[in-house]
């Protein structure tokens, strides 16, 4: 926490470092992939754990001022806070939680969870047993919801709870805050960079003292294949908790059926025949979407047949519906014994839909899997399609595998489309309103048939831009991000795919936010940026997740460093699809602050053209009054608007834009003279460069027909002001009516 009564200077948390040297004098490392911190700077702080030098500025030619400590006692009392403060810039950063938010989200705690919780809490069951909690899990096990609930009901109200991104290179105590009041929570998942070492923990023991002296926790979620046997004293403020189970499967589906106001599902799901639909061996991931396959099955079963249940409420009916229990029954189903035997041996025969299905037929229920209801047209194309990518890889080149006359002796399209489980209306449109079985039949075959995994993603990332739907793209982040890796996502990168940017990029934006791979998939994104064949996607990827709604500092960060490479890279199309970007940003508060961290950045990298002349472009069209913002008071300090527009002036390829800009400033400025006279004065100073001149004079062109109170021409007026009486006869200007 900072203390504004400090007698110490201490550097701002937004200020860099020497682009030579680090916060400690040691030549800085780049950034990592993952990293939100700028382009060319290295975060500091790493490897520090409670101690920090304090840095004075000097004087110019007289040497390090020295420092005078006039209260030693305030000193003492104040170490802690002043210490935290110097570390600031080199810390992890997160978001800050709503405490009734996160006891409002569904929890289970029965069985071996009930045991985890009392063992993660002191004997009186108060609050957390010690200041850090490691708790211990495997992956999709749900560790991270126990971890929040913990701290939000037994931390005290005035502690902020505080989600953190584990944004280093490898784990570092250094790198961890510690203010006052407050309970941290991080996820350590990444394999390649949060394996726990054996000295971490020794740092952290004292981490954990200072934690204690703030009244602040912290609880590390790990996953259990980073956890080595590592063996934490029972004296230390470390305590480490093994979770061995995943919360009761059915206790995890029932909370969030309540918490979505339909609890009046659980009936149904008590009704369940158990030996279709067994959720008692489920992981908490696996939980919760089948709690969700339950409520899309219920809105389904209301669209179709137009009722609706009051599901606010436990069923009170004496009967539950036979069409709706048929469909929750299905949804819970995980389709293994069916899709066996479809995906079986391939027989000559069809006697109906329980028979093993030939390649054409696997084909169209793959298409159907991920179309759900499309138009028998577009169906068969997509199915023909998948045929082809899996033909091709035939080493005999053929393109399919039967001849027409064989195809065409064989069924029709509508009798295929029913035998393999789907519908067909009057206008001919295929439905397959079984979004579980859809899910159930891509995994099966990613599963089981290693081999179809290459043709598979070829065929889905194919698609026309038509099929860029949420069908799509929920059906390739299912399979791409199913094992906790990035190795497809990086595949899916190269040159070899023929791949739709549209799908690509909202593909980045779920792994991005994806709890397991959030950080690799960032990574992926730092790298792309620079490379010319995936700088559009990376900046169609970062605009989606800035333009979320539920975009964190963190991730808006993250997306700004990604934006920021892309735009720096040099190639043709990525700055102007970045400024595009910017601009966008320039048109609220929040986006606004991170165009002045771009500019900054800029002017103090001495970069001639890139994210930083691009994030200035965008702040010249802020909204605001008849005075320009970046003409107003509300600019900060730091940010030299004189110095940026003649950089920009002074450049044939950014010279353009920036005198329409100019144009648009003094056009609406000129319904009032006392505006226009602030803006004119405030532009002349920068139209004096001689570097300039010839972007002044078409800037005096394009403003011709510009007139301030229906009176006074802005181009003549400029001129007056600008050019010396004695050369005006040499450098003319067409001084046209107003």
């Amino acid at each position: 926490m900072s203390d504004d009564r400090s007698p110490f200077w201490r550097r701002s948390p937004d200020e860099l470092d020497s682009p030579s040297t680090g916060a400690d004098g040691t030549a800085p490392h780049p950034p990592h992939p993952t990293s939100s911190a700028p382009e060319g700077t290295e975060t500091v702080g790493a490897d520090r754990a409670a101690s920090a030098a304090f840095v004075v500025p000097p004087v110019p030619d007289i040497g390090p001022a020295p420092i005078t400590v006039n209260r030693p006692e305030f000193f003492v009392n104040h170490a802690d806070k002043i210490v935290n403060e110097t570390r600031k810039p080199g810390i992890l950063e997160g978001s800050t939680l709503s405490r009734h938010r996160i006891k409002q989200e569904p929890i289970a705690r029965e069985g071996q969870w009930a045991e985890t919780w009392q063992q993660a809490l002191d004997p009186a069951g108060l609050h957390p047993r010690k200041h850090v909690l490691v708790i211990v899990a495997p992956r999709s096990y749900g560790s991270t919801t126990l971890a929040l609930h913990l701290l939000a009901e037994h931390t005290g109200e005035e502690t902020d709870i505080v989600k953190l991104d584990a944004d280093w290179k490898t784990p570092k105590v250094g790198w961890l805050p510690a203010e006052e009041r407050c309970a941290y929570q991080v996820d350590l998942k990444d394999p390649e960079h949060d394996r726990i070492s054996a000295d971490f923990l020794i740092m952290l023991e004292e981490h954990a003292e200072l934690l204690e002296r703030l009244g602040s926790y912290l609880v590390l979620n790990v996953a259990k294949d980073l956890w080595t046997d590592h063996y934490a004293s029972v004296q230390s403020g470390i305590h480490v908790v093994d979770v061995t189970e995943p919360p009761p499967a059915q206790g995890v589906v029932e909370a969030r059926l309540r918490a979505r106001e339909a609890a009046g599902l659980i009936a149904y799901l008590h009704s369940v025949d158990k030996s279709k639909a067994s959720i008692s061996r489920l992981d908490a991931v696996e939980a919760v979407h089948t709690a969700d396959s339950i409520m899309l099955a219920w809105r389904e079963h209301e669209r179709l047949t137009d009722t609706s249940l009051p599901m606010d409420v436990p069923s009170s009916w004496s009967a539950l519906d036979a069409g709706l229990l048929e469909r929750i029954t299905s949804a819970m189903s995980d389709w293994r014994d069916k899709l066996d035997t479809l995906f079986g041996e391939t027989v000559s025969g069809h006697g109906g839909k329980d028979t093993s299905l030939p390649l054409e037929d696997r084909c169209l229920l793959l298409a159907l899997a991920v179309c759900q209801s499309a138009p028998m047209p577009v169906v068969a194309k997509a199915a023909r399609d998948l045929q082809r990518i899996i033909s091709a890889d035939v080493a005999s080149g053929s393109d399919f595998a039967s001849s027409t006359s064989a195809a065409f002796a064989g069924r029709g399209l509508r009798r295929r489309v029913v035998d393999v489980g789907a519908g067909v209306s009057s206008n001919d449109e295929a439905i397959f309103d079984q979004p579980g079985y859809g899910r159930a039949i891509l995994t099966y075959v990613w599963d089981n048939y290693e081999v179809m995994r290459d043709p598979l993603l070829k065929w889905l990332m194919s698609g026309d831009s038509s099929e860029a739907n949420e069908y799509v793209v929920d059906a390739i982040a299912a399979l791409t991000l199913r094992h906790g890796n990035v190795d497809h996502l990086v595949q899916l990168g190269s040159k070899s795919y023929p791949v739709k940017e549209e799908l690509l990029s909202a593909l980045l934006v779920q792994a991005v936010q994806d709890e397991h791979i959030g950080r690799q998939a960032w990574g992926i994104l730092y790298g792309w940026a620079s490379g010319k064949e995936r700088a559009a996607t990376v900046v169609a990827a970062c605009r989606q997740v800035l333009n979320s709604p539920d975009v964190t500092s963190s991730q808006a960060r993250m997306a700004m460093v990604r934006l920021r490479r892309a735009a720096n890279s040099g190639h043709e199309s990525a700055w102007p699809e970045a400024l595009a970007v910017f601009i966008e940003q320039a048109q609220h508060p929040a986006g606004v602050a991170r165009l002045i961290t771009e500019v900054r950045t800029w002017q103090q990298s001495g970069r001639s053209r890139g994210a930083g002349t691009a994030a200035f472009l965008a702040l010249m069209s802020v909204p605001g009054t008849t005075t320009p913002w970046l003409l107003s008071d509300k600019v900060p300090s730091e940010v030299d608007v004189k110095r940026a527009l003649q950089d920009l002036l002074g450049d044939i390829a950014t010279a353009p834009d920036v005198i329409n800009r100019l144009t648009t400033w003094v056009r609406q400025s000129a319904t009032d003279p006392d505006t226009y006279a602030r803006v004119r004065d405030g532009l002349l100073p920068v139209l004096r460069g001689q570097k300039i001149f010839k972007a002044s004079v078409s800037l005096m062109q394009a403003l011709e027909r510009v007139s301030v109170d229906g009176e006074t021409n802005a181009a003549n007026d400029f001129w007056d002001r600008l050019v010396d009486p004695r050369v005006r006869t040499v450098f003319q200007l067409n001084r046209g009516s107003a």
